[in-house]
């Protein structure tokens, strides 16, 4: 792709809230494994720089609630016309849904944490967590049955997809508050990378 090409995709991406939200998570990621290299004062600057990109996303998130809104009415309204592939509609429902929830928990988490509500933020923080697995197994199941539908050869698409979920999967579990698998396990430099893996694939799938 020609220098002036790139400007001009990169411009109409960054217009776009999913160009912002994953070029945000990937620069979070990518300064938290930077961190990892640095003397604990810097590296302690730096993460705290990065929190700024992952709360950015977080308010950038609250705008999200009406297009969800939109997603389950037409999750339902394929239900009512009888889709052709029922478990492959049930797992884009469950994502949707399962979505739909975690936005308006997050909603009220972040209003827990700045004390405008008299809600445990931390609990609901950990709920965000467990449906955001639940959602990536959907979306891993759901990407493994595109797979095996299409063969290897016809979706390399899928395939990318499929290792940023389990990169985020590998993540998420290691986020877990409780001993499950390996949660708890990972350095974080190791954990930040596979969701760097992650954020990038999903930043690169849309040039």
């Amino acid at each position: 792709m020609e220098v002036a090409a790139m400007i001009e995709k990169t411009a109409q991406i960054m217009s776009q809230y999913a160009g912002r939200d994953k070029s945000l998570r990937s620069l979070y990621f990518a300064l938290l494994v930077y961190s990892t290299k640095l003397r604990r004062e810097k590296a302690a600057l730096l993460v705290a720089f990065a929190k700024q990109m992952s709360q950015t996303r977080l308010v950038l998130r609250q705008f999200n609630h009406f297009a969800m809104i939109q997603a389950c009415r037409s999750a339902y309204n394929a239900y009512l016309n009888g889709p052709e592939d029922r478990v492959e509609h049930a797992l884009i429902s469950g994502i949707t849904g399962i979505y739909s929830v975690y936005g308006v928990v997050e909603l009220l988490a972040w209003l827990a944490d700045a004390k405008l509500v008299a809600l445990d933020a931390g609990n609901l923080f950990k709920c965000c967590l467990y449906m955001w697995i639940a959602a990536l197994i959907c979306g891993i199941i759901k990407t493994a049955r595109q797979i095996l539908k299409k063969g290897i050869q016809k979706s390399r698409d899928d395939q990318l997809t499929l290792v940023a979920l389990g990169s985020d999967f590998v993540s998420a579990i290691n986020s877990l508050p409780f001993q499950f698998l390996w949660a708890g396990k990972l350095s974080l430099r190791t954990s930040a990378t596979f969701s760097l893996i992650a954020s990038v694939i999903g930043l690169y799938k849309l040039y």
